[in-house]
């Protein structure tokens, strides 16, 4: 057991850091922590306002073109923030059905 040990370490070198974690967090302070780390980072989500549940990834274009895909892995239909044209259907998209994918370029 290790009943004396550090649940969380972070070690410091350079101008980097590593953490470490050597337990199982509930959920929500999985979430807390994973939060404070991205924040830490400077690291801020693809397409703000998205719920927990949808995956953002933006793809660019040499000549800055830029498209966002969006994967629904919610069980519920998730309304987007702003409509945009979805490329794979080529209508505006105002929301995306359960288990759904979308790849969204703005009009």
């Amino acid at each position: 057991m290790l009943t004396d040990s550090p649940a969380l370490t972070r070690h410091r070198y350079g101008t980097g850091q590593d953490w470490y974690l050597s337990t199982r967090l509930e959920e929500t302070d999985d979430g807390a922590l994973v939060r404070r780390l991205l924040e830490e980072a400077g690291i801020e989500p693809e397409l703000p306002g998205l719920p927990p549940g949808a995956e953002a990834v933006t793809r660019r274009a040499p000549d800055g073109r830029r498209w966002h895909v969006l994967i629904n892995h919610r069980t519920d239909t998730l309304h987007l923030p702003d409509p945009a044209c979805d490329l794979l259907t080529g209508a505006v998209a105002h929301e995306v059905p359960p288990g759904a994918c979308a790849v969204l370029r703005k009009p």
